[in-house]
């Protein structure tokens, strides 16, 4: 689901080589700022004026941030930062040009991978409370092993991929080579099964079944967003519950957490969901499978839905809560968050959102989140990327 950023993978060979090593918390000398509080970006009232609103105070931060929303048209965006723990600066902006919500800290945006840490961290609970063991044969596991189209022939190791090998992205599936993503071609897999409904999750598994490997599995890298709708998955089978159920009501309800949801494909937006995601560019639906009509790419145009791809990127929250997850977990990959000296880092993009997340070697944790990828197909495509080394440099500093 778009790039992600890794500093150090995280091995998971069984659970004793887990990377092992729990309410949110917020610094009670920053009273967070009420609407009449909310400042201009230079201190000026003016109708392009970015505002900001929140606790804490960063002027280097809020600069970059605001010439990163200006320069590249972005409407809405979150920067929240902890220290040992406590959430010291937490920001929300909104570019008046461009946006037609105001942004607020308990704004909810969709993750992308951001997805995958909270998958992650359901998944290292799970494998604590020995429900489930990273050796298991994942499909197995699941009960679902009979390929789509029914008299699809399956290259063998598929039914060799482990939970382990999902959590590490080392299925053997590899679209780098294959240029196939099933994440982004539901509707495509509706069609090829002859449906004009949209797929469920179980059907995508079904018809992946039988898409060629290009790699022996656990043998090498490959990201895969696939495999964390395939764990996502794992952890309702489980958890008995759904997936949602587990990260709300107990996932959620370890951190104190009320916040996160899987995000609707199309509709209404959820309570404090941003009022819309930004991309240029649309797609026949993954949703309406019989319809010529095309969509946005961020409403079922790219041929995602992010009810199927729940554990992969189907998540929405606020900045705020994702420093709440690393405080307890590590942002990518299984267990706890790591020692001084080590940097993980983790990045999520799909049409209309674009985030990061970063648990920095000083032992500063930040989470950045922006509802639009518009620039990704623009001049500076790498725009995103090169603020967020601007960020770690400002914070690494501190």
């Amino acid at each position: 689901m778009g790039r992600s950023a890794i500093r150090n993978l995280a091995i998971l060979a069984g659970l004793g080589a887990c990377i092992v090593a729990c309410s949110q918390w917020q610094d009670p000398r920053l009273p967070p700022l009420t609407s009449s509080s909310a400042r201009s970006a230079d201190g000026r009232a003016g109708e392009n004026a970015i505002a900001i609103r929140g606790i804490g105070n960063d002027p280097r931060l809020d600069k970059l941030v605001t010439a990163f929303m200006s320069q590249c048209g972005v409407p809405n965006a979150e920067l929240a930062v902890a220290k040992a723990g406590t959430i010291t600066f937490s920001h929300a902006y909104t570019n008046p040009a461009r946006a037609i919500s105001t942004t607020q800290r308990s704004t909810t945006m969709r993750l992308a991978s951001l997805s995958k840490a909270w998958t992650s961290a359901a998944l290292y609970n799970l494998i604590v409370a020995r429900k489930i063991e990273p050796r298991w044969k994942v499909f197995q596991y699941l009960g679902i092993t009979k390929p789509l189209p029914a008299r699809a022939r399956v290259d063998p190791r598929v039914y060799d991929i482990t939970i382990n090998d999902m959590i590490l992205h080392e299925s053997g599936w590899d679209d780098r080579v294959s240029h196939f993503d099933p994440t982004f071609e539901m509707r495509q897999i509706a069609l090829a099964l002859g449906l004009d409904h949209p797929i469920d999750q179980t059907q995508e598994v079904r018809y992946q079944l039988h898409e060629p490997l290009q790699e022996k599995p656990g043998t090498t890298y490959a990201y895969c967003n696939f495999c964390y709708t395939v764990l996502g998955m794992v952890v309702a089978k489980a958890s008995g519950r759904s997936y949602r159920a587990y990260l709300t009501k107990i996932l959620g309800s370890e951190l104190r957490l009320s916040n996160v949801a899987v995000s609707p494909t199309v509709g209404a937006r959820l309570p404090n969901e941003v009022a819309k995601y930004y991309n240029p560019y649309a797609g026949l639906s993954a949703l309406y499978i019989d319809s010529r009509r095309k969509y946005p790419y961020p409403y079922s145009g790219d041929g995602m839905l992010d009810e199927v791809a729940q554990g992969a990127g189907g998540l929405e929250t606020n900045a705020d809560s994702m420093l709440v997850l690393m405080k307890h977990y590590i942002i990518w990959g299984v267990g706890t968050p790591p020692p001084l000296g080590q940097d993980w880092a983790r990045e999520g993009e799909m049409p209309g959102t674009n985030t990061w997340a970063e648990q920095l070697p000083n032992g500063v944790h930040y989470a950045f989140l922006v509802n639009t990828n518009s620039y990704a197909y623009g001049t500076n495509p790498n725009a995103f990327t090169n603020l967020q080394y601007e960020i770690e440099a400002t914070l690494q500093a501190h």
